[in-house]
């Protein structure tokens, strides 16, 4: 064999090595979770919900997408959890976030743009999730509020897969 050979040939053996012994580190899984409709990963046992807050939060000015990204929210959230929000379960709001009486809850959920963020209540923690998926999604209303409801389902309902 040419040396030529020889190094594409131990290339290979170490790009296979490589491939093997790091195959089973790239995932995020712990093994104590699961995945929601929408593909997201859960935790297998959640804790206790004690609020839930979905916030469109937007500008003085909106573009066509951004009012679309609310308007289809608020659609969803009226249709499927009409319970938990006479309850206060859930909370769903429209907020301008260059208005100075929110500030305090645009810091929160640390805003800079146009958005449709999640925030999640336990008894001994806040989480906030900004819900970026969505917008891949606002041209098409089923595959929204399938999406949407599959993040809000495992907090709200307790379903989990």
């Amino acid at each position: 064999m040419k040396k030529r050979d020889l190094t594409i040939t131990g290339a290979l053996i170490l790009c296979a090595l490589f491939l093997t012994l790091f195959a089973g580190c790239t995932g995020t899984s712990s093994g104590n979770e699961s995945q929601g409709k929408n593909g997201t990963v859960l935790p297998s046992k959640l804790p206790e919900i004690t609020k839930v807050e979905l916030y469109h939060f937007h500008g003085n000015q909106q573009c066509y997408s951004c009012i679309l990204l609310g308007d289809l929210a608020e659609k969803v959230v009226k249709q499927n959890y009409s319970d938990e929000l006479a309850s206060g379960k859930l909370v769903f709001g429209h907020i301008n976030a260059e208005d100075p009486d929110n500030r305090d809850v645009v810091q929160k959920y640390e805003v800079v743009s146009s958005s449709l963020m999640l925030g999640v209540y336990t008894k001994d923690s806040f989480t906030k999730q900004d819900l970026v998926g969505l917008w891949y999604r606002i041209g098409n209303e089923e595959e929204y509020a399938r999406y949407l409801t599959g993040i809000l389902d495992p907090f709200l309902k307790g379903e989990q897969s």
